[in-house]
């Protein structure tokens, strides 16, 4: 693994870190798409791992946003 590669992996996976501790912000969701993208045109990652966590970081945003619904619901009289 190179160093780019490494270094790539690392900025996602921090980012995608908070994200599953909770944080919904559109500022680390657009960062981290941003990582994802980024990382990918400079060649750090494949298309196959980019793939991957363009998939992941829908999955995480569909998530959130069915426990924001959820808990608008929850709230409704």
């Amino acid at each position: 693994m190179s160093r780019n590669h490494r270094v790539a992996l690392e900025i996602i996976d921090s980012r995608f870190t908070k994200l599953q501790a909770g944080d919904s912000s559109a500022q680390l969701h657009a960062e981290t798409s941003m990582a994802v993208e980024m990382a990918h045109s400079l060649g750090a990652i494949d298309t196959q791992e980019h793939s991957h966590y363009v998939q992941r970081l829908h999955r995480l945003y569909e998530m959130q946003a069915e426990a924001f619904l959820a808990d608008i619901r929850r709230a409704a009289p």
